[in-house]
């Protein structure tokens, strides 16, 4: 339990430190590219030590990780941090708490899965909570509302993607290779971009690599060592303290503030994973090794 609550604890930093990322004068491609790339390096490290070479699976897996990196987590990731670099941390991370119940809908349209009635209460309480806090925004953030609801619809279609092949192959080794497409991703838009840039100041460099270790390195390790002790239903529950700790963090270090109705959107949306936990919670994502 206590792996899992420093797993969620690390990946509830991460829209903080993306955060402070722009507050150094990153920019997102760039930011991402190297994220990804020192991430990559920690994690073939990792797998390497644990003994699940990722050059050992077959060539169908890795060509299918590498392309779940590099095409649809990229995705992912691009659209979530630029919602954050107009949106507060907190409105972005409880608006993308609403993939377990776009996992829930995408298995049931694409793999005929069925749905109970707890998770189409959970599908409605979700869903609810999105309007409440969308409404409750102002409109001048019009824009990057569209990149947050689009980074939970581009994720769902990463883990009901992902599922397939996760069952193929060892999560860590797994990881690497993701995120060494993602890594590749991200260094060929920010060339494009004119980003692939050595950042300009020490600080900098210690938010991007607190980024690649805390949410992504320690926070994907703690949580798959995790998993097989308390079991998938036990970890979804507690994981959902991840977003409890980027809203405490935000409103700690941004001032980060909700109105009632906004707050009352926030704790629908929480109350709905928690409904779900272990069917269609982080079993999923997390075995395929990364989160936004």
């Amino acid at each position: 339990m206590a792996l899992v609550l420093i797993s969620a604890t690390a990946f509830g930093t991460n829209a903080i430190f993306a955060k402070l990322a722009y507050r150094e004068g990153l920019g997102t491609s760039q930011l991402l590219a190297f994220r990804f790339v020192l991430a990559a390096i920690g994690m073939w490290g990792l797998a390497l030590v644990l003994r699940q070479n990722p050059l050992r699976f077959e060539r169908k897996s890795l060509l299918a990780l590498f392309g779940l990196g590099a095409i649809v987590y990229t995705g992912q990731s691009l659209t979530y941090f630029t919602a954050l670099k107009t949106l507060p941390a907190s409105l972005c991370v409880l608006i993308v708490y609403i993939y377990p119940s776009l996992v829930v809908i995408g298995g049931w349209l694409l793999l005929r899965r069925s749905v109970s009635r707890l998770h189409t209460l959970a599908l409605v309480g979700s869903f609810a909570g999105l309007v409440l806090l969308v409404g409750g925004a102002e409109l001048h953030v019009a824009w990057g509302l569209v990149f947050a609801i689009a980074a939970p619809v581009v994720y769902t279609g990463y883990i009901l993607l992902s599922e397939a092949v996760m069952g193929r192959v060892q999560a860590i080794g797994a990881s690497a290779v993701i995120m060494s497409g993602a890594g590749l991703a991200f260094s060929v838009i920010a060339l494009f971009q004119g980003q692939l840039s050595l950042p300009s100041s020490g600080s900098a460099w210690i938010v991007i690599f607190a980024l690649a270790l805390i949410p992504t390195m320690i926070a994907i390790s703690t949580f798959l060592a995790g998993l097989p002790r308390v079991g998938a239903a036990r970890a979804s529950l507690l994981s959902t303290w991840e977003p409890v700790v980027t809203v405490i963090l935000a409103v700690i270090l941004f001032g980060d503030s909700f109105s009632a109705v906004q707050a009352v959107g926030g704790l629908l949306i929480l109350a709905s994973v928690v409904m779900q936990a272990g069917r269609t919670g982080r079993a999923a994502p997390d075995a395929a090794g990364v989160l936004p």
